[in-house]
């Protein structure tokens, strides 16, 4: 019967350790599967404008376009852009970054108690001191425990168009709330255990 009340118990915690551990999920985005169209007499890369096209995964987009560059698409910023999450909150987001005038893009990153930090990139920065040359494609991670709500991108010149992304990546940790069949289990397993433990006592 020890044995038995041994097992079950084992059983419980283990169960309860697998249902409630963090489970992760991604969303991958390259703009590969929009198809950009142009005006054919005066071609512009402001002839897409993106929005809402990815909002089915979770993501509104605002002051950018879709380009089409050797038949792989890229999103292309203006001088002020920003990706914005809806629903639920990624804890990472990653990205390729490559400067269109070879200035640094400067990203600020915003959860649900608001501003939180700011990273930039390579590129010039308005003093030689800071300034890199600029990494084309460069891998930009961003990460909030909190959840990111969105985030700004700004060219430090501030033309009309920023940087070229790629390979958008955005993470989803969640930790599920305990069931209430999961508690009446654990509950069940103290009040056993209990009663075992003054069994044995005396």
């Amino acid at each position: 019967m020890f044995a038995k009340l041994k097992l079950f118990i084992a059983s419980t915690i283990a169960l309860t350790f697998i249902l409630m551990s963090p489970f992760t999920y991604a969303v991958f985005i390259d703009f590969d599967d929009l198809n950009p169209v142009y005006d054919e007499e005066w071609p512009c890369w402001c002839d897409n404008p993106l929005s809402d096209e990815y909002l089915d995964k979770g993501l509104l987009i605002n002051g950018a376009w879709v380009n089409g560059a050797d038949h792989e698409n890229v999103m292309l910023t203006s001088n002020w852009a920003s990706l914005e999450f809806v629903g639920d909150l990624p804890s990472l987001v990653s990205m390729n970054v490559t400067s269109h005038y070879g200035d640094a893009i400067f990203l600020e990153v915003y959860g649900t108690s608001g501003f939180l930090y700011s990273i930039f990139t390579s590129g010039w920065q308005g003093w030689e001191e800071t300034s890199t040359p600029v990494i084309p494609d460069e891998f930009v991670s961003l990460r909030a425990l909190e959840g990111i709500k969105y985030i700004t991108i700004q060219g430090f010149y501030g033309m009309r168009i920023g940087a070229s992304i790629d390979n958008l990546n955005f993470t989803y940790a969640s930790v599920p709330e305990p069931s209430p069949l999961l508690l009446m289990l654990a509950g069940l397993t103290l009040i056993l255990w209990q009663r075992r433990f003054s069994r044995v006592r005396k």
